[in-house]
């Protein structure tokens, strides 16, 4: 009987989950740098043998650019257990400017608009189910509108 954590080494070895050890090894690698570096990396991916990092402010990437030349040789001599079927050559990084939003911030950005219908239309509609649905919506405008 497998425990889980061979349960999941085993999975991981597959190549339907790909995507999933690639994600461990830029785990890993984040890892090796400093703590306060973690704060300002948005994802990573890995494309052409090359690992990627975005960030999301310029200033950590030139900390990052700084950083990294000194940690790019003893990773090409010896990475990191999650990366040995990955042969990346190179680490990068760029600014990216996307916006991103916090699970507690959604709700800040949601824009709710004033019902502008009173609910007098014609409802023309000669099918039993859309004209009963189309019905449910006036009456829904018209108790919001109360």
């Amino acid at each position: 009987m497998k425990n889980s954590k061979q349960l999941v080494s085993h999975l991981r070895s597959q190549s339907a989950f790909k995507p999933l050890s690639s994600l461990s090894c830029i785990n890993a690698v984040k890892e090796l740098l400093p703590p306060r570096l973690h704060r300002f990396i948005l994802f990573g991916y890995i494309k052409n043998n090359i690992l990627f990092f975005a960030l999301n402010h310029p200033g950590a990437k030139q900390e990052f650019d700084n950083i990294i030349s000194s940690i790019k040789t003893p990773l090409k001599q010896m990475p990191p257990f999650e990366c040995k079927e990955f042969s990346f050559y190179d680490v990068r990084a760029f600014v990216s400017y996307k916006k991103t939003f916090t699970p507690d911030s959604i709700d800040d950005h949601i824009e709710h608009y004033e019902e502008r219908s009173s609910g007098t239309f014609e409802n023309t509609i000669k099918d039993e189910k859309l004209n009963k649905m189309f019905e449910n919506i006036r009456k829904t405008i018209k108790d919001s509108d109360e």
